[in-house]
């Protein structure tokens, strides 16, 4: 039995000995006001435990919240920077759009450029959604998410959860898309150029570079000046 039993040991027996010599003394209303006033000490301490255990609870809750919390805004950072690549490529595809547009518009069929269709054309910045879920469904199936005091907050993230997903969905449509468009485009195009792999290699160096033109880089001057037939 260590110090922490002793206490709680000692005090029992004291309290049975106070009720005993009172009963044996005949002083029943001291005895019942003495084991009500036991009773109450008794209920006291419960409360009093039940009170730390809460605290304690509460303090794990919150550092178990707290961590979450921290590891969603580590995925937010990483889908952010995913976003604006995404966004970088979206742009750089729809002025691509634009200017082949354009480009058949003004140009005879028998002067299209292999060089030119094929800057306009490819894209090798693309790359799928890749969306960081796994801290939010960790909560999810550890029930933690209802612990999140602020509503405004838990509804935001269901809602760019469910987001995300319907996003999923248009990335599988437009995936088809860009594949049937790259077919196509192999159809027409020869790519048999090494200057199309100077290309590549230049865009992976300056991977998402708003400044890179291809059309003002010496490569495209050579590529044209040799330019293969379609």
């Amino acid at each position: 039995m260590n110090r922490y039993d002793y206490k709680p040991t000692a005090m029992i027996r004291l309290f049975k000995e106070i009720r005993k010599k009172l009963l044996s003394e005949g002083k029943f209303v001291k005895y019942i006001q003495y084991a009500m006033g036991e009773i109450i000490l008794v209920v006291i301490g419960i409360l009093i435990a039940l009170k730390i255990n809460t605290m304690n609870n509460e303090r794990i809750t919150k550092n178990r919240v707290d961590s979450y919390a921290q590891a969603l805004i580590q995925d937010m950072k990483s889908d952010i920077d995913m976003i604006d690549i995404s966004q970088f490529q979206a742009k750089k595809n729809v002025s691509n759009i634009m200017k082949l547009r354009t480009y058949f518009s003004s140009t005879n069929l028998a002067d299209l450029s292999n060089t030119d269709l094929y800057i306009l054309t490819h894209d090798i910045l693309y790359r799928p959604y890749k969306w960081n879920r796994s801290t939010l469904a960790e909560m999810k199936n550890a029930e933690i998410l209802p612990y999140f005091k602020n509503s405004d907050l838990k509804n935001k993230l269901i809602e760019y959860e469910t987001f995300t997903f319907h996003l999923d969905e248009d990335f599988v449509g437009d995936q088809s898309n860009a594949i049937r468009a790259e077919e196509i485009s192999t159809e027409i195009l020869n790519l048999n150029s090494s200057y199309f792999t100077e290309m590549k290699r230049l865009e992976t160096v300056r991977f998402n570079d708003p400044d890179l033109n291809l059309f003002d880089t010496e490569i495209y001057k050579n590529s044209r000046a040799n330019d293969f037939a379609l």
